[in-house]
């Protein structure tokens, strides 16, 4: 049943994440915020190009049955979700902060997102990265993203965590940026 259920809340969180790959929506603000947060200091995860560590208990899940480049997900479940981190490679290559959020709300409304938010820009490892948060329901479970677009020099990362959804913005925040001040380009 546990794996079961941790498959589930994976897949949960990363069926909405490729249409938020292609999403998000202006709100006029085009200065980025520089990240500051204590850092995360679990385990450390590789991707295409990348690394970034996760909060103490997170784990890789073996087979999600979808095409990640990077996932972790927190051990202890919340309820019936497990909050989890997955990045996924832009289709579209590199993207501007001002090209994802011109698409996002009428994309995530249309997949059911309710409370669509574009926040202000962050500054992400020398990367000016697009902020986005949603609510989100499938198969009952209601969840919710806090989602970062970071680019290197040809690709656009997009980096989508996904909590129960009664999880206080901080506390989501938190978690998130304790691993987004982690992220480090490979040379």
């Amino acid at each position: 049943m546990e794996k079961k259920m941790k498959r589930t809340t994976v897949g949960l969180c990363l069926t909405i994440a490729g249409i938020l790959s292609l999403a998000a929506c202006a709100n006029g603000d085009t200065t980025a915020e520089e990240l500051s947060a204590e850092p995360a200091t679990g385990t450390t995860i590789a991707g295409d190009g990348y690394t970034y560590v996760v909060p103490e208990g997170w784990t890789v899940p073996g087979d999600t049955g979808f095409d990640l480049d990077s996932v972790a997900m927190d051990s202890e479940a919340t309820g019936n979700f497990a909050s989890n981190v997955n990045v996924l490679l832009s289709p579209g290559g590199k993207l501007t902060a001002d090209e994802v959020e011109e698409a996002a709300i009428p994309e995530l409304e249309s997949v059911g997102a309710t409370d669509v938010t574009v926040h202000d820009r962050l500054t992400i490892a020398g990367s000016e990265s697009a902020h986005l948060s949603a609510q989100l329901a499938q198969q009952g479970v209601e969840y919710v993203s806090e989602q970062y677009y970071l680019s290197d020099e040809d690709q656009t990362y997009v980096v989508t965590f996904s909590f129960a959804g009664d999880t206080a913005v901080e506390d989501r925040r938190s978690v998130a940026e304790s691993v987004l001040v982690t992220w480090e380009w490979a040379e």
